[in-house]
């Protein structure tokens, strides 16, 4: 059976290594998600993920009792089909970021998982209100936000419940992709991972952890990435190439 992974619109290898892609190569096929190949489906890649993404976070501790949806993915990036049951994890406690695993085709990325807002009803116009999270002043496309740039606020959001973000956990280590005005509600497409590690910065990385023993060296970033991501390092010392996962600002460890 051929073997497909995520394919991205336009050949950005180095971007495949930021998402963690196992391969780096695109056959383009649309497998269908729970069926065989050629069985018809309605939903899309990302569609599907987001049902079974829903599905498992129902029953996960760090996510049961919310509305949550999945904030999209980089838009060069085309989710394909699954034809298997899609696997995942949640690696970083207190992160929004979940793993997301394919066995057939093979692969996996990372999505950031929002919670949907409170859902009210205002006793005189009968209106649904939605508490959401709004910013308190203009904030600049490339901030890395926190819970201080933002206010509870009660207003109608029919149409956009499954966009809207009010767990102010899932704030950490995100940055904006474009300006919001004051009192602007934070939407799910407003945010993506921040940028932790910028390439030739140096990173402090840690290795042995959980194992009896903890090493600690300097390395330089030899890619961009953000929380949880895997990026490829250099040693400052012995000059050898190595894989480490980002934890914080210029912070990686080896598994």
């Amino acid at each position: 059976m051929t073997m497909q992974m995520l394919c991205l619109k336009n050949a950005d290898t180095q971007r495949l290594k930021r998402w963690g892609l196992a391969l780096a190569a695109c056959v383009l096929s649309h497998a269908q998600l729970g069926f065989a190949a050629d069985s018809p489906s309605s939903d899309s890649g990302f569609e599907t993920l987001q049902k079974q993404a829903q599905q498992w976070a129902s029953t996960h501790p760090s996510f049961r009792g919310k509305q949550v949806q999945v904030a999209p993915v980089d838009p060069r990036i085309t989710v394909q089909n699954c034809q298997q049951t899609l696997q995942f994890e949640h690696p970083f406690p207190n992160q929004p970021a979940v793993r997301v695993r394919c066995a057939q085709p093979t692969w996996q990325l990372f999505v950031n998982l929002t919670a949907g807002p409170t859902v009210t009803r205002d006793n005189t116009s009968g209106q649904v209100l939605s508490k959401v999270l709004v910013s308190k002043e203009l904030l600049k496309r490339g901030t890395v936000i926190s819970p201080s740039m933002f206010s509870y606020a009660e207003m109608p959001a029919a149409g956009m419940e499954n966009q809207l973000i009010s767990d102010t956990h899932l704030l950490k280590n995100m940055e904006l992709v474009r300006d919001l005005t004051p009192n602007t509600p934070l939407r799910s497409y407003d945010v993506k991972t921040a940028v932790l590690v910028k390439r030739g910065q140096e990173v402090l990385v840690t290795a042995g952890e959980g194992q009896g023993f903890s090493i600690t060296m300097r390395a330089e970033a030899l890619q961009d990435g953000g929380f949880g991501e895997q990026i490829r390092l250099k040693n400052s010392e012995s000059g050898r190439s190595l894989y480490g996962v980002i934890t914080g600002p210029n912070a990686a460890k080896v598994k």
